[in-house]
């Protein structure tokens, strides 16, 4: 089996895994998972924050945005075309569905990637060796290959493996937090 079907049968078999908890388990998990980013150094000194607002499956951040909105500055990525691109939200910032179901920002894309303080990246699954398995379109890998504010992915614990499927085109985290463990290089 090559990689890429590596990485797409690991996908199938962590969707399996999600859909095994309610939607009340996740969000309580994610919690948890929130709770342990909240009190790094590296969350706690960081300003800029690049995060995601959630997929029904993954760590929901939306409540834990809210939460901190007024002591750290927060941007949401934009799918356009074959990229991403980041823009602020604060609760009352407009919001449109795009094309994944996902609730995005309007508004000017920023773009000042050296004022980034640190980058909250969702994903698949990841390793004790900070890899990281998207959803297997590339959006963030392209992109975290141009900014180099620290990365920390964030994930339930089932979604922390000993080791996946990784090629040279995956970006490794410099962080990895769940509802059990943090990791750091």
């Amino acid at each position: 089996m090559n990689i890429a079907q590596q990485k797409e049968k690991l996908r199938k078999e962590i969707s399996l895994l999600k859909k095994q908890y309610s939607a009340d388990d996740l969000y309580n998990r994610s919690e948890e998972v929130l709770s342990v980013l909240e009190i790094t150094g590296a969350f706690q000194q960081a300003k800029t924050i690049f995060i995601y607002n959630s997929m029904g499956d993954e760590v929901q951040t939306l409540d834990f945005i809210n939460r901190w909105s007024a002591e750290k500055n927060f941007y949401l990525p934009v799918v356009v075309k074959d990229d991403i691109v980041f823009r602020k939200y604060v609760q009352d910032t407009a919001l449109k569905q795009s094309s994944y179901g996902i609730m995005e920002p309007l508004g000017d894309n920023f773009t000042d990637y050296k004022k980034v303080d640190l980058i909250i990246v969702p994903g698949v699954a990841f390793d004790r060796k900070m890899g990281r398995l998207g959803r297997g379109r590339g959006y963030y890998d392209r992109f975290l290959s141009l900014v180099s504010a620290p990365k920390m992915g964030i994930c339930f614990e089932f979604q922390l493996l000993d080791t996946i499927p990784v090629d040279t085109n995956d970006i490794k985290m410099d962080y990895i937090v769940s509802e059990n463990e943090f990791i750091w290089k």
